[in-house]
C-alpha cells in the first residue's frame, strides 16, 4: 500500500487521536488509543507512525502494540478501514499492479511461504546485508570457537552450518538490523536467520550460548527475535525448504526443525492458531515439546485438538523434553517414526492427551 494512501488515512483518523502531531514528513506522534497511554499524564504521547519500506506502520512505546495501517484502522475505526482497503484496491487496479499486490499480500499474511517453490541451500543469501559485518558463518569459525562447540554439543546437522551465524555483540547486531530495537545487551549468541521464498533474510533469532552456566541461565532469555521486515506478522522457520506435497511437521524451535525432514518451526504462541494460508489443507502435524507438566503446552495441545488438528502425543518411553534432546539417544529416523506412530486427532487425541498428562 502506498505512502500517499497511508498518510491520507493517518490524517483522517488523527481527529480521534489525542495529542496527534506530525514530527516530520515520515513520522507522526500521538497518545496511544490502544492502551490509553498514561492515566497520570494526559500529555503523554508514546504512539508513533513511521515510514519504512515504502509504507507506514504504528508502534506504541508504552504498551508495545505494533501493526501496519490496515490493522491499526481496523482496531480504531472499522469504517475508515473499509475505505482504506477499497481505495488501496482501486489504486492497484488503476496502476496495473494487481500482480504486485498479490505478491505483497503473500509476503505479509503468509510470512515466508514459497512452499511450492522450495529454495535450495545454495541459493540462500543475505541479499541486503541484513546480517552485516558483525555475524560470522559457523563454517568460517575455528574448531575451538564457542559457537562451533555449541553446535557440536547440540549435534546440529553440519549440512545447515552454512546458514547459522555467530555474533559476540547481539545488542549492537540487533540495533543495526532494526534501529527501533533498544533492549538487547551485549552478549554472544548463535544467529538463526529466517529466509523468505527468494532466499533473503527477513528476520533472525539469537540463541543464547551460555545456558550451561546455571547462574547465567536463570537471567538469560534463550531466544531473542528481531525482524528486518516488520510487514511479516507470523514467523515460521523453514518454509523455504518445506515440501507441501508431503507431511509437514510443525515444531517449537528452529534448531529442532533441523533434525526432522520437512519440518518447520513456529515462533510465538499465536502461531499455534494460525498456519500460513498454503498449509491449511495440507497434512500437518503439530509436534510440541514433551512437557506434560507444562500447563501452557497442555493448553496448546488442547486448542489444536479442538481445531481438528493432528498432534503428536509423546509415548511414555520418550523422556526427553524436545527433539534435539532426543537426538542424543535416538536416531532422527527413529524420532520421525515415533512421531508418525503417535500422531492423533479428534477423540483419540483427547484420550491420549489425558494419559500423557498423567506421565508428568
Amino acid at each position: 500500500m502506498s505512502v500517499i494512501i497511508d498518510k491520507k488515512f493517518i490524517n483522517l483518523v488523527s481527529i480521534d487521536l489525542r495529542n496527534f502531531k506530525w514530527k516530520k514528513e515520515t513520522q507522526a506522534q500521538c497518545s496511544c488509543p490502544i492502551c490509553g497511554d498514561s492515566k497520570k499524564d494526559a500529555k503523554k504521547a508514546r504512539g508513533y507512525f513511521y515510514q519504512k519500506h515504502g509504507r507506514f506502520f504504528y508502534k506504541c512505546f508504552n504498551c508495545g502494540y505494533w501493526s501496519n495501517m490496515y490493522k491499526f484502522l481496523l482496531a480504531i475505526s472499522p469504517e475508515l478501514c473499509k475505505e482504506y482497503g477499497l481505495e488501496s484496491f482501486k489504486r492497484n487496479i488503476n496502476s496495473n499492479q494487481i500482480q504486485k499486490k498479490k505478491e505483497q499480500t503473500t509476503t505479509e499474511e503468509e510470512g515466508m511461504i514459497g512452499l511450492f517453490k522450495r529454495t535450495p541451500l545454495k541459493k540462500i543469501r543475505d541479499k541486503h546485508n541484513v546480517l552485516g559485518d558483525q555475524a560470522t558463518c559457523l563454517n568460517n569459525l575455528p574448531k575451538d570457537h564457542s559457537a562451533v562447540k555449541f553446535a557440536n554439543a547440540r549435534m546440529i546437522p553440519k549440512e545447515y552450518w552454512g546458514i547459522l551465524y555467530y555474533t559476540d555483540d547481539f545488542g549492537s547486531f540487533s540495533k543495526n538490523m532494526d534501529p527501533e530495537t533498544n533492549f538487547f545487551e551485549k552478549e554472544e549468541r548463535l544467529i538463526i536467520p529466517f529466509f523468505n521464498s527468494h532466499g533473503d533474510v527477513v528476520a533472525v533469532q539469537g540463541r543464547a550460548l551460555n545456558m550451561t552456566d546455571e547462574s547465567n541461565a536463570r537471567q538469560t532469555i534463550k531466544y531473542l527475535t528481531v525482524k528486518a521486515d516488520k510487514s511479516i506478522d507470523k514467523l515460521f522457520y523453514g518454509l523455504w525448504r518445506c515440501n507441501p506435497e508431503k507431511r509437514i511437521y510443525v515444531v517449537e524451535g528452529p534448531l529442532d526443525s533441523l533434525f526432522i525432514s520437512n519440518a518447520i518451526a513456529m515462533v510465538g504462541a499465536s502461531a499455534v492458531s494460525k498456519l500460513p494460508e498454503r498449509l491449511k489443507d495440507r497434512d500437518v502435524v503439530f509436534v510440541l515439546d514433551n512437557e506434560p507438566r507444562n500447563s501452557q503446552i497442555v493448553r496448546f495441545n488442547e486448542d489444536l485438538i479442538k481445531q481438528g488438528r493432528k498432534v503428536c502425543i509423546w509415548p511414555s518411553s520418550v523422556t526427553e523434553k524436545d527433539i534435539n534432546d532426543m537426538s542424543y539417544r535416538i536416531s532422527t529416523k527413529k524420532i520421525k517414526k515415533i512421531i508418525d506412530e503417535n500422531t492423533f486427532s479428534g477423540l483419540e487425541a483427547i484420550t491420549r492427551l489425558k494419559e500423557w498428562k498423567k506421565h508428568g
